[in-house]
């Protein structure tokens, strides 16, 4: 019996051991001198031109609002206004009615191209008297730019040709074809983006990578992360409504059955949201492989050892809306419907779910899954639109490499990280002709930011703007050559 316990604790101390050890060796990589910048930009000339952009009303409204046509032609001629020497050496098109297509011409034919996108459309603003700063009057004031399209998307658009503008200026001659597009509508599903696809495809262009918006250079989100960190996102979710419909019997409230359309329905509703789809961790495990090494010693025991603590970091991670959503396809009902007079029984009673795909979870499989659950005759279960999760790039590669070193040259306290992409961006379009694509808008964010992107009182700080344009530069000139 003793020798059985002496056998037991030793087996816990080695066990304990290695934990440790572990958690010891799961430390910061090494990283070589970083490098700074080559070029400085003055941010207060990308901060006019970001005003001067949110200025121009390119709403995407949707569900079938007719196009400010007027504000994007407008936008379209600033453009040119302003950035005249990118506009003489790219040739630029006009794709899908607003798209803009621009194609820098390498020297190289055998260099497959790279493409670098943003978009021009901004989602519409509610209540424009609630904001601090009218939304479309492009202010500038306490050290920000104000203005719906100040981070989601413009600052892609301005700083990407600010960036095109002073290379092409100096004198720069790629070796790699560059292609730049700036979609139209990119809020409203991105017909322009599917269109410049559909033209390079035809043309038997094959992308060597595409650079997107999508993640940010993150400061004080992550808890227990106090650097920075530059989230590349390599995936982007995928999207599922589901429609789920009752119909009722109708007729007076004073005699109602067991359960009303309304009931039914939300029984069905509750069922759904009880059985969550199972985590595909894999896209968190990537971010924590990284992130993780810069947390607590405690934090580190616990990601470097996750052959024990895994089920424990995902119970935990679970309870959190923001990182549950990188686990699993998330549900989230958004619409119910039903009853039109609180004495009469409702005929008809509709809701909808969303669903969030995670890379390995099909609209198939989801829908599949809402009909085992629900279980009952009388609720109508149907597919009301999808897309599905893109797949996963690589983070490794010449593509990575340079996104990489030009974030560790503009944001040199920061971490770069692989990332998953919860919402949808244009670049989802080119896949089919690009080998690996990117998703990184270059701008350092806080929590106070978070919710102002679609929301009120969007703004970026002036500061923000030269580093966002140092980062295209480094990218563009290095993928060039």
């Amino acid at each position: 019996m003793r020798r059985a316990v002496l056998a037991l604790v030793a087996a816990i101390a080695c066990a304990a051991l290695v934990v440790v050890v572990r958690a010891w060796r799961f430390r910061p990589q090494p990283r070589p001198a970083a490098v700074p910048a080559a070029v400085a930009v003055d941010p207060a000339i990308a901060a006019e031109h970001l005003a001067a952009a949110i200025r121009f009303r390119t709403i995407s409204r949707g569900e079938g609002a007719a196009m400010e046509a007027e504000a994007f032609d407008a936008l379209r001629a600033w453009l040119e206004a302003t950035y005249p020497v990118a506009h003489r050496v790219l040739a630029r098109e006009v794709v899908a009615g607003h798209t803009l297509l621009y194609t820098w011409r390498g020297s190289d034919a055998s260099l497959a191209p790279a493409l670098v996108m943003a978009h021009q459309d901004v989602v519409p603003v509610e209540a424009e008297s609630e904001w601090s700063q009218a939304p479309f009057a492009g202010t500038i004031a306490g050290g920000f730019v104000w203005g719906r399209g100040a981070l989601d998307d413009k600052i892609g658009v301005v700083g990407i040709l600010e960036a095109a503008e002073r290379l092409a200026a100096s004198g720069f001659a790629p070796r790699r074809t560059l292609l730049l597009a700036f979609g139209h509508d990119e809020e409203t599903g991105g017909t322009g983006a599917a269109a410049v696809a559909a033209l390079l495809a035809g043309r038997g262009v094959r992308l060597e990578s595409t650079l997107d918006e999508g993640e940010i250079v993150a400061r004080g989100i992550i808890p227990g992360l106090a650097r920075p960190v530059a989230l590349v996102g390599v995936a982007e979710k995928g999207a599922l409504d589901v429609e789920l419909e009752v119909a009722g019997e109708g007729g007076h409230s004073s005699m109602p059955p067991a359960h009303t359309a309304i009931g039914i329905l939300a029984a069905a509703v509750k069922r759904v949201e009880d059985h969550p789809l199972p985590t595909r961790p894999q896209s968190m495990w990537r971010l924590l492989d990284v992130v993780g090494r810069e947390m607590s010693f405690a934090a580190r025991l616990a990601l470097a050892n996750r052959w024990l603590f895994a089920p424990l970091v995902e119970r935990g991670l679970a309870r959190v809306p923001s990182a549950n959503a990188g686990l699993r396809t998330t549900t989230a009902a958004t619409i119910f419907q039903g009853g039109v007079k609180s004495n009469v029984l409702p005929a008809r009673a509709r809701a909808v779910i969303n669903f969030r795909l995670m890379p390995g979870d099909t609209a198939a499989g989801v829908l599949e899954q809402v009909r085992r659950v629900v279980d009952d005759p009388r609720v109508a279960v149907r597919a009301a639109g999808s897309r599905e999760a893109s797949r996963e790039s690589r983070s490794s590669g010449a593509a990575w490499e340079r996104i990489r070193a030009a974030a560790e040259r503009v944001f040199p306290e920061a971490v770069v990280a692989p990332a998953l992409v919860l919402g949808g961006t244009d670049s989802r379009s080119f896949q089919a002709v690009s080998d690996d694509t990117y998703r990184f808008l270059p701008v350092v964010i806080g929590p106070d930011d978070l919710p102002r992107v679609h929301g009120k009182d969007e703004r970026v700080a002036v500061a923000a703007l030269g580093p966002a344009v140092a980062f295209y530069l480094e990218y563009l000139r290095e993928t060039g050559r």
